[in-house]
């Protein structure tokens, strides 16, 4: 079996931010006339555009994460090669002032914030309802972790159990196997096609517009490829090296001024995106979890 943490590990990223929120409680609902059963409320203690800031840190945070890492079949855990370790732990790290710097700035206005609650909320303000350390209500965490197969001589697993345990960790790096590739895959794919989208006219209309993030998403793509392509998958990589060739390191603003360029690459991606087509509609292995 091919030890799948010889060429990299796992990464869980944990963030925990405020909810800001509370039930309504039944009695302060009684002048409705609803069925309880039929109606739950809830009401916003503090403004909820002030959250945002830290939200939205926490959503790139994950969003990168995604994009340099391969899924793996343990939920809220993603696959990193090694190569890409430190990498990813020094731009976690970024993330994690970013997320430090817009709670402090939430808390620097916590105060005024629950004045507004205060008017806005009327009598269905509680000051109970505001945690006296509401620091603590927010998190940035990491971890990586390495798996092993289960130790069978130590005596703490019965054998049978040893046994399933080490079937379960085999079909595990098996999964993590087959996801990887055909994340992989699909991402690739994906960025043709809003490629080859962008040179359609749509519903014979005016041509769409070529964005910046159509490109430079697949110049992203290929930077981290060859680090993610740990499974070494040989007819995704070819593709990518003509996808390479063909835009040529050009940026989208050099490929919307020139109509020549444009057709050129507009005729290789639509031949890299049928040859895609191909590969995802080959059959797959399917792999079932107990």
């Amino acid at each position: 079996m091919e030890n799948l943490f010889e060429k990299g590990c796992l990464v869980q990223l944990s963030a925990s931010v405020w909810r800001a929120a509370r039930k309504i409680k039944p009695e302060q609902l009684s002048d409705m006339a609803v069925s309880h059963e039929w109606l739950s409320a809830t009401k916003k203690l503090v403004d909820p555009d002030s959250l945002k800031p830290i939200n939205s840190v926490v959503g790139f945070a994950r969003s990168y994460l995604s994009g340099v890492s391969l899924p793996f079949p343990i939920q809220g855990m993603v696959f990193v090669p090694k190569e890409m370790i430190s990498r990813v732990d020094g731009r976690l790290e970024k993330f994690k002032g970013e997320f430090n710097d817009t709670v402090e700035e939430f808390l620097g206005d916590y105060d005024r914030l629950r004045e507004v609650a205060s008017v806005q909320l009327g009598e269905l303000f509680n000051e109970m309802d505001y945690p006296v350390d509401v620091r603590s209500k927010f998190a940035f965490l990491w971890r990586f972790i390495i798996l092993e197969v289960p130790n069978g001589k130590a005596g703490i697993l019965a054998p049978e159990v040893y046994e399933r345990e080490k079937d379960k960790f085999i079909r595990t790096m098996e999964e993590a196997r087959e996801l990887g590739i055909q994340a992989l895959r699909e991402d690739f794919a994906g960025m043709i096609g809003r490629i080859t989208e962008r040179f359609s006219n749509g519903n014979g209309s005016k041509p769409k517009i070529f964005k910046n993030g159509t490109v430079t998403n697949l110049y992203e793509f290929f930077e981290t490829f060859k680090e993610r392509n740990i499974f070494m998958d040989d007819q995704l990589a070819e593709l990518v090296e003509r996808a390479r060739g063909i835009l040529g390191g050009h940026s989208a603003e050099a490929i919307r001024s020139n109509d020549d360029l444009k057709d050129s690459i507009r005729s290789g991606m639509e031949d890299v995106e049928k040859a895609m087509a191909e590969i995802l509609s080959m059959p797959r292995r399917k792999i079932v979890m107990n």
